[in-house]
């Protein structure tokens, strides 16, 4: 059995470290630590950032990591020294743009596409060989998409032979004509194994090429996870050839460095096929974006660069538009606030907000973005993409905006606005990048996997009942009664618009019975009796109906939203300035229920009062004392 394993993600901000190891014959999470990435100015070298982060591990274990001139040391040694394998993962950098030559559209083409789902992929060109264009408009396409990447795939086992050659052959003319210093473009060929030899002679002096074998074997098989494997290290070639450090980290590593969003791929695909129900992950960074689901133990993932809060936060409101993220405002914003905002966040991606309407600001953002990526995900899914979200039993939720709000009831009010499930769903947090981490370790060492992910590797934020339909504001919507394993019972009533939060810890157990009222569903369901785990948040009951029924006004968000996030967390309602246009700057504050009892809303008038500032979790740095530009001088002696 391997022993200690380093995981690393370079993100476009954060930096994560994380040291698996054997204790008692069972892989578990050793320890954790953060710090900024360096790739950008004054460093533009992500080692500065890789010494600094696993540096904090060694303080934290005691054991050393890095040889003095910044190595990863492998394998471990007898003193307990270095790491017996070393994993690196990023989501940095422009994506890798993808052209697909094919066969047949129908068939191989969606293979080409799911393979390349789970990495940083934005595919600029699609030819095939009856898309009824010449062949000089074929090759005039392919050089005006100018692509990182060629990806050739079509004919089954032992099938076609000429027509794959020919698509070769117009991929080869295609490189050749790329002038000299011009951005030549390598090639993934995962077609007929037959072939390979061939398509690799072809190319062979000219481009790199990365052989894979056959996504559609036959016509009623799929095979994609060799493919997606080669993607990864076309993607870990081009960041190595963009510098900044990776070319060095990809060396110390078995597999190079590999893209963030494939360990969501691996992990969802596993989970989807070990835990009952459907399974969905999603991760709202600062440039990209990743939504991951299994349905019906079928994978689906969608990556979008335009869609972020940081460095992506301009793109992502010109995807959406201001409308949408002033829906989730309980204030009216200023003539231009969202794009001053928006630009501000992406010259500056790693400010956070210092005031309450800022945090609103943020986390409108979030939920616009998240819904806009739902949206654009669906029709992919293998399920129908109309009307709510079909029921999935595992959210998980990543990245730092949904995942270091500073409490746990917070982090699983947003996943809940950002996904808006349905019926009962486990909500987890993935803070410290362990599924990335994960999913770059699968192809080295399964085992750790499946005992880090068996060993809560992941923070349980409890369990959510989320009602169907649309209840009345202040009429009964859900009847609740909950059994304890000691024998108490609990009975409580709530309302329609209101969340309730029963608190039951990780690892405690209670017999759970829901009646809904008339015309709502939970589960499709009007009852529902289950024995159900809590976690940080504990049992959430969500009677907000679906879909979310927003109120239309700023002063109508401003008595549900601020009373939405007391309901869930246990704070005092805060109190949100510049409702609307005739409150000015006055002020309006939501009432808080009374305890152990949700109540409908109610008219409010504006108050008046000193506004305080919410203290919001600040990201989690370490702070080095160290000047960037002497370590970095030690990096290249």
């Amino acid at each position: 059995m391997a022993g200690s394993i380093l995981a690393v993600d370079f993100g476009n901000v954060t930096t994560r470290a994380i040291l698996i190891d054997l204790v008692e014959g069972t892989y578990r999470l050793i320890a954790r630590s953060s710090t900024r990435t360096t790739l950008e100015f004054p460093a533009g070298d992500v080692r500065v950032g890789l010494r600094r982060a696993v540096e904090r591990l060694t303080d934290v274990t005691g054991r050393r990591l890095t040889t003095p001139d910044g190595r990863i040391i492998t394998p471990e040694q007898p003193d307990r020294s270095g790491v017996d394998h070393f994993v690196a993962t990023t989501s940095t950098g422009r994506p890798l743009r993808t052209a697909i030559l094919v066969l047949v559209p129908d068939v191989s083409i969606a293979s080409s596409q799911r393979a390349a789902a789970g990495t940083y992929v934005q595919i600029v060109e699609t030819l095939s060989l009856d898309d009824r264009r010449s062949e000089e408009d074929r090759l005039n396409a392919l050089l005006a998409s100018l692509p990182d990447l060629i990806f050739i795939a079509g004919g089954t086992e032992y099938g076609a032979r000429e027509p794959v050659l020919k698509l070769a052959a117009l991929a080869r003319l295609a490189i050749q004509l790329v002038q000299q210093g011009g951005n030549k473009p390598s090639v993934l060929y995962a077609g007929n194994g037959d072939l390979s030899p061939q398509i690799r002679a072809m190319f062979d002096g000219l481009t790199p090429v990365f052989i894979a074998p056959n996504v559609r074997p036959s016509l009623d098989e799929e095979q994609l996870e060799a493919a997606q494997l080669q993607l990864a290290r076309a993607f870990d070639a081009r960041q190595a050839r963009r510098g900044g450090g990776f070319e060095a980290v990809g060396g110390m590593t078995r597999l190079g460095v590999m893209p963030t969003a494939q360990g969501y791929d691996l992990i969802v695909d596993y989970l989807g096929k070990t835990t009952p129900g459907n399974v969905l992950a999603l991760d709202i960074g600062s440039a990209t974006s990743t939504l991951s689901v299994s349905i019906n133990q079928q994978m689906a993932t969608t990556i979008r660069t335009d869609i972020g809060l940081g460095h992506s936060a301009e793109s992502l409101l010109e995807l959406v538009g201001e409308n949408a993220v002033a829906d989730w405002l309980p204030f009216a914003p200023g003539q231009n606030q969202l794009r001053h905002y928006t630009l501000n966040k992406t010259l500056r991606p790693v400010t956070v907000p210092e005031t309450l309407n800022g945090l609103y600001l943020e986390h409108g953002l979030l939920r616009a973005g998240a819904r806009a990526l739902l949206d654009a995900a669906r029709p992919t899914w293998p399920v129908n993409g109309a009307g709510v979200l079909p029921p999935f039993g595992l959210i998980i939720g990543a990245g730092a905006a949904l995942t270091r709000t500073g409490h746990p009831g917070y982090n699983a009010l947003l996943l809940l606005d950002a996904v808006q499930p349905t019926g009962t769903a486990t909500l987890m947090a993935d803070p410290h990048g362990l599924i990335a981490a994960l999913g770059a370790l699968s192809p080295v060492n399964p085992e750790a996997v499946v005992q880090v992910l068996d060993g809560l590797g992941l923070e349980r934020l409890g369990m959510c009942f989320s009602v169907t339909g649309y209840p009345s504001s202040g009429k009964t919507a859900l009847k609740i009664k909950i059994t304890t394993p000691g024998g108490e019972t609990i009975r409580h009533e709530v309302p329609g618009g209101h969340l309730w939060v029963y608190p039951l810890g990780s690892r405690q157990t209670a017999r759970v019975e829901v009646r809904a009222a008339r015309g709502l569903k939970i589960g499709g369901r009007a009852r529902l009796r289950a024995e159900v785990e809590g976690g940080l948040v504990g049992l959430i009951f969500d009677t907000r109906g679906r879909p979310l029924a927003l109120a239309d006004t700023p002063q109508g968000r401003a008595a549900q939203m601020p009373l939405w996030v007391s309901e869930i967390t246990g704070d005092p309602v805060r109190e949100i300035v510049g409702a609307g246009e005739e409150f000015g700057e006055s002020r309006v504050q939501a009432e808080a229920p009374p305890p152990g009892r949700s109540r409908p809303l109610k008219a409010l008038k504006p108050v008046r009062g000193r506004g305080g500032r919410r203290r919001t979790a600040p990201p989690e740095f370490d702070e080095s004392e160290d000047d960037t530009l002497d370590e970095l001088d030690k990096l290249r002696q």
